[in-house]
């Protein structure tokens, strides 16, 4: 039996009209921390497509009202320092 990749609330990323990732978003501490405990970024995304995840994520943070945005996983791992730069902008 094959397992399942995403979360069951797999939050999507579109950007240009594409599909660039997707993030499995849960709150911690009361709401006040987003924590993406995996982001997994299409094939063929580009470095501006991880600063628009970023984007993405820190506007998701302010909807939910958490001050604070951690992740966990990032697929490719080669994005991961980018994105958290990204996050922090």
């Amino acid at each position: 039996l094959a397992k399942r990749v995403y979360g069951y609330f797999a939050m999507p990323v579109l950007h240009d009209n594409r599909l660039i990732a997707r993030v499995d978003p849960t709150k911690h501490e009361k709401g006040k921390v987003l924590h993406a405990a995996r982001v997994t970024m299409e094939p063929g995304t580009t470095a501006t497509d991880v600063v628009a995840v970023g984007t993405a994520l820190r506007t998701a943070a302010r909807w939910i009202g958490a001050a604070d945005i951690t992740l966990g996983e990032v697929v490719p791992s080669r994005a991961a320092s980018q994105l958290r730069s990204a996050v922090r902008s």
